[in-house]
């Protein structure tokens, strides 16, 4: 819907941010050494508040990322470099350890789950592979004891 008569455009948050309506190669070059420059930063900390602070929506990291081989290279720098200051801060304490696992699960694929090895049908056939022809003497055994 468009803005009333005399009203400005509903859409002037992008003019005001000076964000190009346009991505072309060498922007988004640009805003790779900006990625850069803003990781350098003690306190950057979670890349998804660079593209706000850029005045883009995060999912654009992505699309820069897929378009741009310089782009791509910081973008999977900051992956790592993110995951790394999670797993250490919650090492050390400092961050809380119920929203980093979280955020770790979330964007990182870490999973925190049981592995149950064996036959569900058949729980004790692992013995038996263990056991594996030795229990005839097993019984053998038992009998000289009696």
């Amino acid at each position: 819907m468009p803005a009333p008569k005399g009203h400005p455009p509903y859409n002037t948050w992008v003019k005001n941010l000076g964000r190009p309506r346009e991505w072309t190669d060498e922007r988004i070059e640009k805003e790779a050494d900006a990625f850069w420059e803003w990781l350098q930063l003690p306190t950057s900390f979670w890349f998804s508040q660079f593209a706000t602070e850029r005045g883009y929506p995060d999912k654009y990291i992505v699309d820069f990322a897929k378009r741009n081989e310089n782009f791509r290279s910081v973008y999977e720098y900051a992956q790592t470099w993110q995951k790394n200051r999670l797993v250490m801060g919650g090492l050390l304490n400092k961050f809380n350890s119920n929203m980093t696992k979280l955020v770790l699960f979330n964007t990182c694929g870490w999973k925190d789950k049981q592995e149950l090895s064996g036959d569900s049908e058949n729980p004790l056939s692992c013995i038996l592979e263990k056991v594996n022809g030795s229990s005839k003497e097993l019984i053998e055994y038992a009998s000289v004891d009696d």
